[in-house]
């Protein structure tokens, strides 16, 4: 008995911080192109970039894992993050369960890859780097095309949606004869080395501060940027982030305090035509330093300043009414 106690404990022991949050396994044997990726080596971000619209970003100013969970995966593999897309009673997403690490999202109908380019341009402003994935909405007639642009030094990736239609049969009606469709944006957020932060959300992007062991807030954030403003948005536990994508609806709702937490962007009710596609750009970014936010200092007013030298010179007067006495 005592011998089995202890396997027990040493395997408690063994056991990472992250392991609290249930990872579903992939399926075996792994499907070879799910996903097939490419990997922009960039600074201060690395950025894997998956044919099923898939992301892992790595960040030299906060090394150590990757900035989606699993934040644990080998080089060259995705995470919980993507581009979702809710058409009739189908929500289409990256191909979660065929991740090489597993995966702790829901399941979405995969995507249907088309192609995905080589990693393209030098970096700079003027060329950057970048990446196209075309991918379709399986049989409905509605395609993807994602161009995610990254430029050496800056803080974050800049992507591009675009949902085009060549008819859409079995596609909702819409006005045009085209299909309607909401698009999302999230991931399962694991902010500088930690799975834990708090929330901010609004049309304008949706994400989180980081959090050290303790709950104490970090100077780090990661963001999904509204560049087209959202419709809708959630930033909360990662779990109800994954459950709103599934349902095809965010609800707003923000979770400020310290959990395990994901973030969402939606676009709801784009409108595809056979000649004319729907556009979102969105991105994310990667801000800040994984140190703790300095405790505010505090300020005085004019007159609380000319207070405090009067209330100096009094102390000082007294002071010196005593040492003249002694004397």
């Amino acid at each position: 008995m005592k011998r089995v106690a202890l396997v027990l404990v040493c395997l408690a022991l063994a056991a990472p911080a992250w392991a609290s949050k249930n990872r579903r396994v992939p399926r075996q044997p792994f499907t070879p192109l799910a996903p097939a990726t490419v990997t922009i080596a960039g600074n201060p971000l690395t950025i894997v970039v998956g044919n099923d619209t898939s992301l892992q970003v790595t960040n030299s100013n906060v090394p150590g894992t990757g900035q989606f969970y699993p934040p644990d995966c080998s080089a060259g593999e995705t995470a919980d993050s993507g581009t979702f897309a809710s058409i009739g009673a189908t929500i289409f997403g990256p191909d979660f369960n065929n991740h090489p690490c597993g995966s702790a999202s829901n399941t979405y109908t995969p995507w249907t890859p088309v192609s995905m380019t080589p990693v393209t341009g030098t970096g700079t402003s003027g060329d950057p780097f970048t990446v196209v994935i075309v991918a379709d909405a399986g049989t409905l007639g509605i395609r993807l095309t994602e161009t995610l642009t990254y430029v050496n030094g800056a803080a974050g990736a800049v992507i591009n949606l675009s949902f085009a239609v060549a008819p859409p049969p079995g596609a909702p009606a819409a006005p045009g004869g085209g299909a309607t469709l909401n698009a999302f944006v999230g991931s399962d957020l694991y902010l500088a080395d930690n799975d834990q932060g708090f929330s901010l959300g609004s049309a304008a992007g949706a994400g989180g501060h980081g959090a050290d062991a303790s709950c104490h807030q970090l100077q780090y954030t990661i963001m999904w940027q509204g560049t087209t403003p959202a419709s809708k948005w959630t930033a909360q536990g990662y779990s109800s982030v994954w459950d709103e994508i599934s349902s095809g609806n965010l609800d707003n709702t923000v979770d400020a305090t310290c959990i395990d937490n994901g973030a969402a962007l939606e676009w709801a009710g784009l409108v595809v035509t056979p000649t004319v596609p729907a556009v979102v750009d969105t991105g994310v970014s990667f801000t800040g330093q994984a140190v703790p936010v300095a405790a505010a200092v505090p300020t005085l007013s004019v007159a609380g300043i000319a207070g405090l030298v009067v209330l100096l010179a009094a102390v000082g007067y007294v002071l010196a009414r005593k040492t003249s006495l002694g004397a």
